[in-house]
């Protein structure tokens, strides 16, 4: 009886080293490097008006005054193409609704070298899905994202949505 014990110790561990070996391998087999769901801390279907504690947050409207929303800014600063971007935010709901969704990102790129922010959004986007004058579309699984380069003298904005914003993108495609 140890015996039959011990054959179905050493099977369970083998087959527990093999399980792990075939889900690392299948890990490892992914094309491509990891898609991104936002920009540093600050990520879609996990960040919510309640994770941020910097800033200035206030009651806005969207979707042309249909819908509540919170607008934060004077958040920390963040290095994308070589350059200083403010960072600003909007979420689904008033400053009260503290799990309200993080449903847009804006970056104001400070200083902006065109060729370098499109090299980075390449980079870090791919190719885009659609290019029309000074503007640059991408699109992963988690976001849509927008590069107006630029959108003023020395200053070019990005805008990243989730991919439920449909209304959002139309705006920012439309503006």
């Amino acid at each position: 009886m140890k015996k039959a014990a011990k054959v179905i110790g050493i099977l369970a561990t083998v087959g527990g080293i093999v399980a792990v070996a075939i889900i690392m391998m299948t890990d490892s087999c992914k094309e491509g490097a990891p898609e991104f769901a936002g920009i540093g801390k600050y990520r879609f279907g996990h960040t919510v008006l309640d994770d941020i504690g910097e800033g200035v947050c206030q009651p806005t409207t969207i979707d042309d005054g249909k819908r509540q929303a919170t607008w934060c800014f004077a958040l920390p600063a963040y290095k994308i193409a070589n350059r200083v971007a403010e960072v600003e935010l909007y979420f689904g709901g008033p400053p009260t609704q503290k799990d309200a969704a993080l449903i847009e990102i804006q970056l104001k790129v400070r200083g902006c070298l065109e060729q370098d922010l499109e090299t980075w959004m390449r980079s870090s986007f791919g190719p885009p899905i659609e290019t029309r004058n000074n503007r640059f579309y991408y699109k992963n699984s988690y976001l849509w994202a927008a590069a107006l380069i630029p959108s003023d003298p020395g200053r070019c904005r990005v805008h990243l949505l989730p991919l439920s914003e449909q209304a959002q993108i139309a705006k920012v495609k439309a503006f």
